[in-house]
């Protein structure tokens, strides 16, 4: 039989997401912001985010000002192009990304299938994107002055919210937070 205790977690449990799916999510308010690794933890920091941090002049920033778009979006093809996973221009090594995931992972097989199913995910959505942006007079892809394609951006960010939103239960944090960002993404279509 059941202990108490557990009965009494279940009720709470059903309770709490009783109120919590009573939240209705307007897609043109997102709720306040909750950092996405405090609720699905990843496969955390890399040398190769470091490195790149440091080259595009990141770790300097004293006043902790976000990046600009340009900045953001030639730090994510650094990081892309330092870890291989993209070796030719708005194209992905599937078989870098999967060697490497699966050895600095190979206890987890569950993230990096996650992972990889980000990224299959993603790239089709990422280019069809591009194709759109290219289309845009004075602007688009053109506004990207350091020759940096958007493409790495959209791809790393795509990516990290497929993963968010497909999160393996052992890296998920329960929380009304976590779980109010997680539909919100979902719901809103955000990523793939």
């Amino acid at each position: 039989m059941f202990s108490s205790k557990f009965i009494i977690s279940c009720v709470l449990l059903f309770m709490n997401c009783k109120c919590f799916f009573a939240v209705e999510i307007d897609c043109q308010r997102p709720p306040q912001l909750v950092d996405p690794t405090l609720c699905c933890k990843n496969g955390g920091r890399d040398q190769s985010i470091e490195s790149c941090a440091q080259r595009m002049g990141m770790m300097d920033q004293g006043n902790n000002a976000p990046p600009t778009m340009e900045t953001a979006t030639c730090f994510a093809e650094c990081i892309l192009k330092q870890l291989k996973y993209m070796e030719e221009p708005e194209k992905l090594n599937f078989e870098s990304i999967q060697t490497q995931l699966q050895s600095k992972h190979s206890n987890d097989t569950v993230y990096v299938d996650t992972m990889m199913n980000a990224y299959h995910s993603c790239e089709p959505v990422v280019h069809e994107k591009i194709k759109i942006l290219q289309k845009i007079p004075l602007g688009g892809a053109a506004a990207f002055r350091r020759g940096c394609s958007p493409f790495s951006g959209m791809m790393l960010g795509c990516t990290y919210m497929e993963y968010f939103k497909n999160c393996p239960a052992h890296h998920w944090t329960e929380n009304e937070q976590c779980a109010l960002a997680k539909r919100f993404v979902t719901q809103c279509s955000l990523g793939a």
